[in-house]
């Protein structure tokens, strides 16, 4: 049984020496293939929910398309467990897949430690900002607090703070791919924004991250050592272990600065209609 996301079921709970059968629900786990102009591309582990963002961002982050007007179909095929994809133009379909190390086995196309244009901006966020944001992005992940083994990504706005899409999935690296189709599918720019995200950030996230030119990263918990290497030469700020009143930098400190706490609050970085 799903539910957004979610699959219900019966376990046994021991708690010291008795057991009873418990209601619960747990992530839900499907392989989705992505078939490309008529051919199979990819196959994906992901919870199912957002598959075409899925799919719009993965294509995207793998510079298979530019944007939402490359894209001239988009429907689910007849088994419902693969998605048809056909664009403006034909393609050849890459070969190497690189097994990253994405809790669900991520798949990527590209060398991770290619060379990215460097990211450009001068966006400057409050030290206040970087907890709050961060307290309002975890307090806002719907499927984590119901089942937890759930990752979450999420894009604000570096100068209000304001959350401007929040995405889930069981996989780090679908959430990244979620969040960049969802700006693709809404015309929402990603630069100049400031990502957030609830599980390790390892090269392949930051490979995603230049390619959406996003200039500031949090995370709650650490990052990789070629996540930094790579964070460092793009210019990519790389904050990481967060929590209410800490974090630490791993990368760009200088776009991070210090001011008065007096406004900042969680409630005021929500997404709207929360």
């Amino acid at each position: 049984m799903s539910d957004d996301g979610l699959h219900s079921l019966t376990y046994i709970g021991y708690y010291d020496a008795a057991s009873r059968p418990l209601r619960g629900v747990i992530p839900q786990e499907e392989i989705i293939t992505l078939h490309l102009n008529g051919h199979p591309l990819v196959s994906l582990m992901c919870t199912p929910i957002q598959m075409e963002e899925l799919a719009i961002g993965f294509l995207f982050n793998e510079g298979v398309i530019e944007s939402i007007d490359d894209v001239a179909v988009l429907r689910p095929c007849s088994n419902a467990h693969c998605l048809d994809i056909w664009l403006e133009y034909d393609v050849e379909s890459p070969t190497l897949r690189t097994i990253t190390s994405g809790c669900s086995g991520g798949t990527t196309f590209n060398d991770v430690r290619q060379v990215r244009r460097p990211v450009e901006s001068t966006v400057r966020v409050p030290h206040h900002m970087v907890t709050c944001m961060m307290q309002s992005f975890m307090q806002a992940m719907n499927l984590y607090r119901r089942a937890g083994g759930i990752h979450g990504a999420a894009l604000a706005n570096a100068t209000t703070g304001h959350l401007i899409c929040l995405v889930e999935d069981i996989g780090r690296h679908n959430a990244l791919d979620k969040v960049a189709g969802h700006c693709l599918q809404h015309r929402e720019p990603m630069r100049d924004r400031v990502l957030l995200t609830s599980g390790r950030v390892s090269a392949e996230m930051i490979n995603k991250v230049a390619r959406m030119q996003v200039p500031v990263v949090i995370s709650r918990t650490s990052p990789t050592s070629l996540a930094v290497q790579l964070a460092r030469a793009w210019h990519v700020t790389l904050i990481g272990y967060t929590r209410r009143r800490s974090f630490h930098i791993y990368a760009g400190e200088e776009r991070v600065f210090s001011e008065p706490e007096s406004e900042a609050t969680p409630e005021r970085y929500r997404l709207p209609g929360q």
